[in-house]
Order: C-alpha cells, then structure tokens, then sequence
C-alpha cells in the first residue's frame, strides 16, 4: 500500500487541558491531548497525503467550543484538508447551529458533521427530529456522520429513507459485535442500508470492535468483505480512527490488516476505497 496516497477518512485530535471530555475520564490513555503534531507523526510513515478531522465532542465536550478551537489548531496542518464537525441533529436550534458553523472563518472547510446515537435508545436515529436535522444539514451540502452501534442500525435504515438528498456516511462499518463473534443480524441490516444510494461507509474503528487485545485481520474479515460486496468499492472509505485505535493495537497494526483485508481487490479499487472515495463524498 505504499505506493497509494492515503486519504484518512476519520481521525480526531483533542486537547483536555482545553476542554473537558466527560467520557475520557474513564478511558486513562485517551485523557490527554492528542494535537495536530502528534497526528502528523503516526500518519507521516504510512503515506497519509491527506485526511479529514471528525469531532469528538460528542465524548461529553461543548461542541461549538471544540469546533472553534479545531478549526484553529488544525488551521496550519500540512495532512489535514477538511473537518466534520459536531451539531445538534436532533434539536430545534440546527438551523441556527448550521448557519452559525457554515459562515466560521476557516482556511480548512467544513465538509460534514457529526452528532452520536451511541448511547442513545435504538431508535434515536428514527425520531422524526433527527431526520428533520439531517435534512437541514443536506440542504447545505454538507455531509451527516453516523457513529452508532448496530442495534441502531434498522431505526438508521428510517432515517435514510426521510432524507433522500442528504449524504449519509456510516462510521466503522455501523460497528458490528466483532468481539462476540456474530454476524446477524448486523449483516442483513447493513446490505438493507446499502440499498439506499445516499450511503457510504468508513472500514474504520474496527479492531475497537474486536478483543481489543487479541484481535487478529481474520477475526475482521468476514465484516469487512460483507461491506464491501454489499456497498461496492466505491462506496467505502478508510478511516484510520486515530487516536481511538490506539487502544486495539495502535494505527501501524491496523494500516497493515487494511492493507491485507484489500489485497484482493484491483489498484483501481483499493485506491478509491484509500482515498478516491473519500474525496469524491465529502468534496475535497
């Protein structure tokens, strides 16, 4: 994979000495800043030209305050072209939220956002609110991040479908029970979501989804060639997950199964899914 320029989909970088991530507290290596220079350093050995800064205020951090303080300090990045960011999808106040981010000064654009179903009920993503915010979001132009567990994954299916011109990207392939072993029904949702043409997916966050300390590329496999049969190649993105896949072996280990997982597949493909589709969805 050497000789393909990576486009990293999804990464983040935070500072906890500027603001405060509620659910770091309880995950030891993730409360410390990991700044623009420190991703610069993991990224620069393995040929990420380029890469896209998702948020991570939806870890419990105020999200204007994060997409201010993110659209500085990635201001002056060689690798990082472009930001997701957090928005309040499900609130009355999106609009506002929306033309309040899209007129921010900025010398880097920003391309989407993002706003966790994680901890929410499965059928937060159904709610007639959500949709209404997506649609907002779309009518923009902008791209609306899904990071969600799979019980989540069939109220997901709902919202897609009440909004048929907003871009949809699922983050870490809607993060399937890796570490349990099971397959169904995370793989009959997802070919169901693959069905709507206004969806991608990111192969990332995956070895979190595993036995964090165990993991091996034939543990991910059979979810990784399930979305990519049932997405096509030109509809999945790499997303290296930095600073998260620090706990699940680092980013080394996973650039490496990513590179295992795709070597069946053409150049032309494996070079769309590192970094021709990403730039083509998010408009970079």
């Amino acid at each position: 994979m050497s000789h393909t320029e990576v486009l990293d989909s999804h990464h983040h970088v935070w500072d906890t000495h500027h603001l405060h991530y509620e659910l770091f507290d309880e995950v030891t290596a993730l409360n410390r800043p990991y700044r623009v220079e420190d991703f610069e350093l993991a990224a620069a050995p393995l040929d990420v030209r380029s890469s896209i800064c998702v948020e991570a205020a939806s870890a419990g951090a105020d999200g204007r305050r994060e997409t201010e303080w993110l659209l500085g300090h990635i201001a002056g990045s060689r690798r990082i072209s472009a930001l997701v960011a957090w928005a309040p999808l499900d609130r009355t106040d999106i609009d506002d939220h929306l033309d309040w981010l899209v007129t921010l000064p900025s010398t880097k654009p920003v391309v989407g956002v993002r706003r966790s179903f994680e901890f929410e009920d499965a059928d937060f993503p159904g709610r007639a609110s959500v949709a209404a915010g997506a649609r907002a979001v779309g009518a923009r132009g902008l791209v609306v991040d899904l990071v969600l567990f799979a019980r989540s994954l069939p109220k997901t299916i709902t919202l897609v479908d009440g909004c048929p011109e907003t871009q949809f990207v699922l983050d870490h392939i809607g993060k399937p029970p890796i570490r349990s072993g099971e397959f169904q029904p995370w793989a009959d949702h997802i070919a169901e979501l693959s069905g709507r043409p206004n969806v991608a997916c990111k192969l990332s966050g995956l070895p979190n989804e595993a036995d964090r300390d165990r993991w091996t590329t034939g543990d991910l496999r059979p979810y990784v060639e399930h979305a990519i049969a049932v997405f096509g190649y030109e509809r999945v993105l790499y997303g290296s997950d930095w600073p998260v896949v620090n706990l699940a072996g680092g980013l080394p280990a996973w650039f490496s199964a990513v590179g295992t997982l795709l070597e069946q597949l053409s150049e032309f493909e494996r070079r769309a899914i590192l970094g021709g589709n990403a730039a083509r969805i998010y408009g970079i």
